[in-house]
């Protein structure tokens, strides 16, 4: 457990590397990153994630070391190895040729997580149905819809990331790192899938201006068509077993700090999967 929190130096500031809806990553040293989560970001949350890390790293080399659980300026944090390279995303747009092999790498790498069976306790399913019930964009008649929609659902014992696409990708000398594994939980290797697949098709960058996300959103929809085709290529998992997962991930994802303009895609996608199951 993450029951030792270190108190870091507040008059000490370090480089900002990059940020993200819930956490800022900064340079702490040569060897490790400041993953610092945004103030009043639950700690209990943290802990989680640094416990997951910790026993997913000790199993599998594509993640990350993590070290601990810190606070810094009142806000808490985690240190976790550097990994010396670029995500995905950004070798992506330096290299476009490379574009179609970066999305059959990514596809590569979720089916080897997805052949884990690491036992971290936390259900796929229960977390879907948690953060469903959780929501206040949909009428409790459809979150109770969805719910039993999602019971029928098969179950699972894969471990699955939960947030895996390109950003979350490292590229350190032709090798491939997993980073973020804060969502990580056991489940339906086909649910993890539709989740990737959901974000390349409906997810918005923040923190950048109208024509980086626009040429993002196309470029992800691209990665997201060869990423299914290899994924479903290597585990012959089908469209039909994928798409299933869709409605309750997307009612899921609503609680998420996720622009304004992507929870109407999203609502509007969930009204139309309703529409099908009533």
């Amino acid at each position: 457990m993450a029951n030792n929190i270190i108190q870091l130096d507040s008059d000490i500031d370090y480089k900002l590397l990059c940020q993200g809806n819930t956490a800022e990553v900064y340079l702490y040293d040569e060897t490790k990153i400041l993953k610092l989560f945004r103030k009043d970001f639950p700690l209990e949350i943290i802990a989680t994630e640094f416990d997951v890390t910790k026993s997913i790293s000790s199993e599998l080399a594509l993640a990350p070391k993590v070290f601990s659980v810190v606070e810094y300026k009142n806000r808490y944090g985690i240190l976790y190895e550097k990994i010396d390279g670029k995500d995905m995303i950004a070798e992506m747009m330096q290299k476009p040729y490379k574009l179609r092999s970066y999305s059959k790498a990514l596809a590569n790498t979720h089916a080897k997580i997805h052949n884990s069976t690491i036992d971290l306790n936390l259900d796929i399913k229960t977390k879907l149905t948690n953060n469903i019930n959780a929501t206040v964009d949909l009428a409790e008649q459809d979150k109770d819809k969805i719910i039993t929609y999602l019971k029928t659902l098969p179950d699972g014992k894969s471990l699955c990331h939960f947030d895996f696409h390109p950003g979350n990708v490292m590229i350190k000398n032709n090798n491939f790192y997993v980073i973020d594994w804060m969502t990580a939980c056991n489940g339906n290797a086909a649910c993890d899938v539709a989740r990737t697949f959901l974000l390349l098709c409906y997810g918005e960058l923040l923190y950048t201006n109208f024509f980086v996300k626009l040429i993002a959103h196309i470029v992800e929809k691209h990665i997201g068509r060869v990423y299914l085709r290899q994924y479903k290529k290597l585990t012959g998992v089908t469209d039909a077993e994928i798409k299933k997962w869709l409605l309750p991930i997307a009612a899921a994802r609503l609680i998420e700090w996720i622009p304004k303009s992507e929870k109407n895609k999203l609502l509007k996608f969930v009204k139309k999967e309703l529409s099908k199951i009533y």
